[in-house]
């Protein structure tokens, strides 16, 4: 993650752990760029090796980052890599930057609408945001907690 994701990175970190799950570490990926839209180098910091990963991000636009840094990934011995962003945007290549890539599945929310070609990746999970919502306006509306909405039940 870039510095901002760090601490979104830890907080799905403790989640994960808080779920009795084990052997759960932390690793980032360094990225400089050229320029807005080009990364001139990517470097992992932290191990991967023999183990499944998951990215953590806030969005997909071109899914160029992404797919470079699942690459990477790869290369330092991760076993699976999957990808979590809030919102899929999906333009330009990215179908074909995704359906390309070593990764299992990118999960994404419906906050941005889907686009034809999504239908035509398979490794794209568009899940609904609309019970979330939908439960906060409701606890709104009652004068209820929102916040524990966002607390992790262990299953």
């Amino acid at each position: 993650p870039d510095a901002g994701g760090v601490t979104r990175a830890k907080k799905f970190q403790d989640m994960i752990k808080n779920q009795g799950y084990e052997n759960i570490s932390l690793a980032m990926i360094i990225k400089r760029r050229e320029k807005a839209s080009q990364i001139d180098s990517m470097h992992l910091v932290g191990s991967v090796e023999n183990q499944d990963v998951i990215i953590v991000d806030d969005m997909v636009d071109t899914a160029g980052t992404l797919c470079k840094a699942v690459e990477e990934l790869k290369r330092n011995g991760a076993k699976k890599v999957y990808a979590f962003a809030t919102h899929g945007l999906f333009s330009g290549a990215a179908f074909d930057h995704i359906s390309k890539a070593p990764l299992e599945k990118i999960i994404v929310t419906n906050t941005i609408p889907a686009k034809e070609q999504e239908e035509h990746c398979e490794k794209i999970v568009r899940l609904s945001v609309g019970p979330l919502l939908a439960e906060a306006i409701r606890r709104i509306q009652e004068k209820e907690s929102v916040s524990n909405l966002f607390q992790v039940k262990r299953i």
